[in-house]
């Protein structure tokens, strides 16, 4: 019965440790399934996050792809209130309302080439002028001045200060093919405002774009002979006076009325081939019917320029055209002619056939034009005094530079955008006619002249010149080396 007794007892205490121990068991078991179930949990929490990151993520570039847009409308918007960019000699980056002005203007496109290219604005033409103001969405308004002082050997030449020339300028995108262009010059202070002061158009013409190649032009036209004639603003050169052979042969500006076509073409991924032709009223007036003369040998074929003219002075048109070819950026080759009557009795012909080149290499430019002019002569312009020919060319070196010294030590007037050129010209021109015992006379002009000149920026130049003339001709000489400070700018 003892026995029974403690076998009861044994019995019970292994039934309560194995009853505890599948008690604990049981515990277990739940504390590990809440654990794999937290865990279950906690992974899904940690996918919801980084799903909603995503998203932030993908929110945060929509935001800021429409606050680019935003700014992009805001640009644009700016550009059309905004000034056009303008024409640079040198590598300048452009900024973004420049880039929207050119993708959206044609002319503000024709003045970024060259900026793009790193070309001098010597290769520019009529479209390439910087147009530093737009008024609405297609109207450019600008311009430019030149004052110069200049003292001279010959106290009969003008002395002291000149305001030459104030030009504003008309540009116009009529709309997408009808293009506007327009001049008005104030040479002298104008009418009244002193020594041959005018006020005159310079040229106005208007273009029809059709294609690269083919393009119709009319009105009052800048006259492609040469290339000088095209690019002649004075704050685009770096001297004072114009060539010799721009004054006397090609009496620039030259203008005509007319109309003909113009066009560029690519002969291969490098090369370029500009071209215009037009037919005009012919602009020389050289001989009347009563003998006057307006060809001779101290003015060349200046005086017989007619300007703004539509009176059928011969009834004979003029034919005016020019080639330019360009194997390479940097390099440019130029022929051009214009042919004519010139004579109030439509009897005699004037021809002038002209070459022009530009290279540019680096801080380094070498330009150069030369023309001929023929003259046929009957016995009636024999006796009047005319001559048969006339002739001139120049050659001009130009160096770029900025001593790095000066940008150190005056930052804020030697800019990123100054520089620097030297400069050395020389000029020949032969003109002739006869003198009052109706002697034949000639004028050889040789005249060489160094400068140097500072640009602040490339819109405005100041100028130092100095003239030396070595001349052989039919009369007594006269010393009339010239000094010669200019300052001119676009505006």
């Amino acid at each position: 019965m003892r026995y029974l007794g403690l076998l009861i007892v044994v019995t019970l205490f292994l039934f309560v440790f194995i009853a505890n121990g599948f008690a604990q068991s049981s515990e277990t078991e739940a504390l590990k399934s809440k654990v794999e179930m937290l865990e279950q949990e906690l992974k899904e929490i940690k996918d919801l996050l980084k799903q909603q990151i995503e998203r932030d993520a993908q929110k945060e570039k929509e935001i800021a792809s429409l606050k680019e847009e935003v700014q992009k409308k805001e640009v644009k918007i700016a550009v059309e209130e905004a000034p056009a960019p303008p024409s640079v000699r040198g590598p300048v980056v452009a900024e973004e309302e420049n880039r929207h002005t050119a993708e959206e203007s044609y002319l503000a496109k024709k003045s970024a080439e060259l900026s793009e290219k790193n070309l001098a604005p010597t290769f520019g033409g009529v479209y390439t002028k910087p147009f530093l103001r737009r008024y609405g969405r297609n109207t450019y308004l600008g311009g430019y001045m030149d004052f110069e002082y200049r003292t001279t050997e010959n106290e009969a030449d003008p002395q002291g200060f000149t305001q030459k020339r104030f030009i504003p300028f008309i540009y116009s995108d009529i709309s997408d093919r009808v293009k506007l262009a327009a001049e008005i010059e104030f040479e002298f202070g104008g009418v009244g405002g002193g020594r041959n002061g005018e006020v005159i158009l310079e040229f106005a013409t208007m273009d029809f774009l059709l294609t690269d190649w083919i393009n119709w032009r009319g009105g009052y036209i800048l006259t492609p002979l040469g290339k000088f004639n095209l690019v002649h603003d004075s704050p685009l050169q770096d001297f004072t006076d114009r060539p010799l052979v721009n004054q006397l042969i090609i009496p620039t500006t030259l203008t005509d009325l007319g109309m003909g076509f113009f066009g560029t073409l690519y002969p291969s991924e490098l090369s370029k081939l500009d071209y215009e032709i037009y037919v005009t009223n012919g602009v020389f007036r050289g001989l009347d019917e009563d003998g006057e003369v307006r060809f001779g040998e101290v003015n060349g074929l200046r005086s017989s320029k007619s300007g703004y003219v539509n009176d059928n002075y011969n009834e004979s048109p003029g034919i005016v055209g020019r080639v330019a070819f360009s194997p390479f950026i940097g390099l440019e080759f130029g022929g051009s002619a214009y042919t004519s009557r010139y004579d109030e009795k439509n009897d005699n012909q004037l021809t002038i056939p002209a070459l022009d080149f530009i290279y540019q290499r680096g801080p380094f430019e070498l330009v150069g034009e030369g023309a001929y002019a023929f003259m046929e002569t009957n016995s009636f312009a024999e006796d009047a005094g005319i001559t048969d020919d006339m002739w001139g060319y120049y050659l001009e070196a130009r160096y770029h530079f900025m001593p790095s010294v000066l940008r150190t030590l005056a930052p804020h007037i030697f800019t990123e955008n100054s520089t620097f050129t030297s400069v050395l010209r020389w000029d020949q021109v032969q003109t002739a006619g006869r003198d009052d015992d109706f002697k034949r006379v000639h004028w050889l002009r040789n005249r060489l002249t160094p400068g140097l000149n500072y640009r602040y920026t490339e819109d405005t130049v100041f100028k130092l010149d100095y003239q030396i003339n070595m001349e052989e001709k039919d009369m007594p000489d006269t010393s009339n080396n010239a000094f010669l400070f200019s300052v001119a700018t676009y505006f």
